[in-house]
């Protein structure tokens, strides 16, 4: 029989190896994921009571890169624009893609009457692709949602040169 050479590396490494089971099931007790699904309406640029702005352009060739737009956009209940406002999605969009194929947000979603989650926020940043679903980070949040992290994703549901619906999934995870 075969002797083990270092017992208390032995004891050592089980110890490591126990106190990150302990830890890591721990970490997960403190999480709980929450799913959101709402509707992002935007008026656009040049529409009447616009809540999205072009502030800078280029304006070369037909190109929108480099393009950066500000917005004010309800959170709504619904697809339907007279459905309940449960918040506001305020913050910029850049278009950084030279094929014009998408860009950058940084969103910060404020829900004014949206249950629990009243008063709360959550910030976001990633980039959006034109068509398609495009997928962004959760990065933070305050009130209930503080230390959220997660990703949430978008699709446009109804585009017009005046309105753009888009339907909003949220995934993500908040300490208790």
């Amino acid at each position: 029989m075969a002797a083990v050479p270092c017992p208390w590396l032995v004891l050592m490494l089980l110890q490591v190896v126990l106190l990150l089971a302990c830890s890591g099931a721990g970490a997960a007790d403190d999480e709980n994921l929450t799913h959101l699904r709402f509707y992002f309406h935007e008026v656009r640029t040049g529409a009447p009571n616009e809540t999205s702005v072009l502030v800078a352009s280029l304006n070369r060739t037909g190109s929108t890169f480099g393009d950066l737009k500000v917005f004010d956009n309800a959170l709504r209940a619904g697809e339907d624009p007279s459905s309940t406002l449960i918040g506001r999605a305020r913050g910029l969009g850049v278009f950084a893609s030279v094929d014009n194929s998408g860009g950058v947000t940084t969103i910060e979603f404020v829900f004014s009457d949206y249950g629990n989650y009243s008063g709360s926020t959550l910030a976001t940043l990633g980039h959006f692709t034109i068509p398609g679903v495009s997928e962004r980070s959760i990065v933070g949040g305050t009130g209930v949602l503080r230390f959220a992290r997660g990703y949430f994703t978008t699709e446009i549901i109804s585009f017009t040169s005046d309105y753009l619906v888009a339907l909003i999934d949220m995934y993500f995870t908040t300490k208790l």
